[in-house]
């Protein structure tokens, strides 16, 4: 009996302690799997917008092509001649106003996110066939090349997106400007 007593004695808090040991590193784990869950939903959060940045760019550019489409060849070279910037601001009902965004001015409902479209003409190639004649008056067909640059940010996030692309619109060009 003696000896039970004995070896009762030696393991008494052995069992508490065990028991601390796995409280501990399951704690450990459960705060490392918290890490790892914040930081997916920051990873998620951050894509989400860019996401909507990019898209709000994208749309920008769609105003404008559909703004370009519209105009005849004397509004373009009149719009876009001699370096000038057709600046365009879409804002929530997805309509186009001139201009550069101004405060409030924003694409989205929670007024994040602001997109406008830059456009100007970047050099002209004669259509194929079109006869040159260099007299006052006289207008020759040719294919513009327009530079479109979609913009959009969010403040928030601290995301800028630029898209630029180019397109081509037929219009009219004074022969006299011809070189």
């Amino acid at each position: 009996m003696n000896t039970n007593i004995v070896t009762w004695r030696r393991q008494q808090g052995a069992a508490l302690v065990v028991a601390l040991l796995i409280l501990v590193v399951v704690s450990l784990l459960g705060v490392s799997a918290m890490k790892s869950s914040v930081f997916s939903a920051k990873v998620a959060t951050g894509t989400q917008a860019d996401a909507m940045t990019f898209e709000a760019a994208e749309t920008s550019l769609t105003g404008a092509y559909k703004e370009l489409n519209g105009m005849s060849g004397a509004d373009l070279y009149t719009n876009l001649a001699g370096g000038k910037w057709l600046t365009r601001c879409v804002t929530e009902e997805n309509t186009a106003k001139a201009g550069n965004c101004a405060q409030g001015d924003t694409l989205d409902s929670r007024g994040l996110i602001v997109a406008q479209s830059f456009s100007t003409l970047n050099g002209y190639a004669l259509v194929e066939g079109a006869e040159i004649g260099t007299s006052a008056g006289s207008m020759i067909d040719v294919d513009y090349k327009v530079a479109m640059l979609g913009e959009s940010s969010m403040a928030s996030f601290n995301l800028n997106n630029h898209h630029l692309q180019e397109a081509l619109k037929r219009g009219l060009k004074p022969g006299s400007e011809i070189e």
